[in-house]
């Protein structure tokens, strides 16, 4: 896919971001077997940045991509689809890291499903999708409401993570606001479910109907991480024009081709389905039945039945139970923003606690660090070049 990483300048750089978005790799699909508990089920994916050497030609060996690989599956926040790995691609290709982010239902062209059942679909899609590209292991990255996938993957799923290596990020992690106390939060706790039957209205109203549009969105859930909230193109602070500048001098995506770029992913957004966000704005703030949230309806309790579990993979791992190799715990990273109106100070601190245990008595079986980055907000802190930079790194150096 490195060809269609463009320095390309006005007037070429339309065609060019047109000719890059269009890029299969962005645009993939993959069928979810029909079950018991619903029907066959289209999902929609991107799957970008550098892919394996192709297997020996040999009939008798037989390596998956993940042996020989690193890959990301990176569950995108609220809003956010698969669009984000546009962003992500030429970071990526460059670091040599795989990334999978995949549409949830009712994003993109993935077939919604009822609100009860989005965390079971997530869980099967994940091990589905994983098996039907022979990936056996990856490094989990979430970005805001992908924190409650993300952790549900984990607890669930502990078995696709490296062996040696486990890794998870959460960027900008989702925070109940019970926790957070974020005022604008409680208040959409209090609103009646049936109003958020047309929250996946609001890009549009917001691409059509200017400030007045952008400013009641501020006051709902959302973490696209594209730009897509929040008035549309990102505004000429000098943050954007660094990020902008650097995905350009190290990256080769030019500043011309991110800016044609921008209108176009949002274009593309909305001519596709955006109807699980009202699903997902209801899953967020927890107006649904008792244990939506799955494994990690209270952090704090997640957190620690991780780590009984991870104790527990060790002393099989001593007992030659568990494969072989290094005694090493599960690395857990969290980067936060700066300033964020979605959680506040009070959800990171809260989270951090939740990870770091009473004393930091979590150690000696997950490692976790906690990161602030200056001068972002909710939704730029997951397009920050130095934060991608940071996490493909580790994946790839794990």
């Amino acid at each position: 896919m490195g060809d269609i990483t463009t320095t390309a300048e006005p007037p070429f750089a339309q065609p060019e971001a047109a000719r890059y978005l269009a890029h299969e790799r962005f645009h993939r699909r993959f069928v979810l077997p029909a079950t018991a508990d619903y029907p066959e089920l289209q999902v929609s994916y991107a799957d970008v940045g550098r892919l394996p050497p192709p297997p020996p030609k040999e009939p008798e060996v037989t390596i998956t991509s993940s042996d020989s690989h690193p890959t990301i599956l990176f569950i995108p926040g609220m809003f956010a689809s698969r669009y984000l790995s546009v962003w992500m691609h030429p970071i990526a290709e460059k670091v040599g890291v795989r990334v999978l982010v995949v549409d949830r239902p009712g994003m993109g062209h993935s077939t919604n499903v009822p609100l009860d059942q989005r965390l079971n679909v997530w869980i099967e899609l994940v091990l589905a999708l994983l098996a039907y590209l022979q990936i056996r292991q990856v490094s989990l990255v979430s970005h805001s409401a992908g924190t409650i996938y993300l952790l549900n993957t984990l607890s669930r799923c502990r078995g696709i993570l490296h062996q040696d290596n486990p890794l998870a990020v959460m960027v900008a992690p989702w925070v109940d606001p019970s926790h957070s106390r974020v005022t604008t939060m409680l208040m959409l706790q209090s609103f009646p479910s049936s109003l958020f039957g047309i929250y996946h209205h609001i890009p549009k109203m917001i691409n059509t109907g200017g400030r007045a549009f952008g400013r009641l969105a501020d006051m709902f859930p959302a973490s696209s991480g594209s730009g897509l909230i929040a008035g549309g193109v990102p505004s000429d602070l000098d943050p954007v024009q660094r990020n902008r500048q650097r995905l350009d001098t190290e990256y080769g995506l030019s500043v011309a081709v991110q800016q044609e770029l921008q209108a176009l992913v949002q274009k593309s957004m909305f001519g596709e389905s955006l109807s699980g966000a009202d699903s997902e704005a209801l899953f967020c703030l927890r107006k649904g039945p008792e244990g939506l949230w799955g494994e990690c309806d209270d952090y704090a309790d997640a957190v620690r039945k991780l780590v009984d579990l991870e104790r527990s993979r060790q002393n099989n791992r001593d007992l030659g139970v568990v494969g072989r190799g290094k005694k090493r715990g599960l690395t857990v990273h969290a980067y936060f923003a700066e300033t964020d109106a979605m959680i506040g100070k009070k959800g990171q601190t809260y989270f951090e606690i939740c990870w770091n245990g009473q004393g930091h008595n979590f150690d000696d079986v997950v490692q976790f660090r906690s990161t602030t980055v200056k001068d972002t907000d909710h939704d730029s802190v997951v397009l920050s070049v130095e934060v991608l930079e940071q996490i493909f790194l580790l994946v790839k150096e794990a």
